[in-house]
């Protein structure tokens, strides 16, 4: 039996163990493929919108603002800025210009990872070190960026801060 076909038959056997487990102590549940990996992802009682593991969040195609296209994996994503109408994405010590609105990342990005402290902002709360009244201080890779924060925004970005290191 090739390691292919094994993995495949001991991955059912699994997924069968736990859909019987759940089933028998009357659990909600959806199974889904991971990626199309050799993993499974369980979201329970309808808890999850989607699998936000590093492993399952797929890349995003972009087209930046001079029509060149590139690939992002949102993890990679420090922090994203509306700068001259177009949002800018900080990615490791570089910049992508694209013209995608800040709506459209708000929308893409997982929410309980990326939140707004102010209008013209959205960071990646993995890289946040520091947030005051006037700014969010970001470090990432030994580099240190700085956003604006508003009074409008600041609460709730400080509550979604607060929960996601809980």
């Amino acid at each position: 039996m090739s390691s292919v076909v094994y993995d495949v038959a001991k991955k059912d056997e699994i997924k069968a163990k736990v859909i019987k487990i759940l089933n028998d102590n009357e659990i909600s549940f959806e199974l889904t493929e991971c990626c199309g990996l050799e993993k499974i992802c369980i979201d329970l009682n309808g808890e999850n919108e989607c699998c936000n593991k590093p492993c399952c969040i797929r890349d995003l195609i972009v087209q930046t603002s001079n029509k060149d296209v590139c690939r992002i994996h949102p993890s990679e994503i420090i922090y994203i800025a509306i700068e001259n109408r177009k949002s800018a994405v900080y990615v490791d010590g570089k910049r992508i210009e694209t013209n995608l609105s800040l709506e459209y990342w708000k929308e893409t990005l997982n929410k309980k990872i990326f939140a707004q402290p102010h209008s013209s902002f959205l960071v990646n709360l993995n890289y946040v070190e520091e947030v005051t009244k006037d700014f969010v201080k970001i470090k990432c890779k030994g580099e240190e960026y700085s956003v604006y924060t508003s009074i409008r925004k600041l609460n709730n970005f400080k509550k979604v801060f607060l929960e996601y290191n809980k």
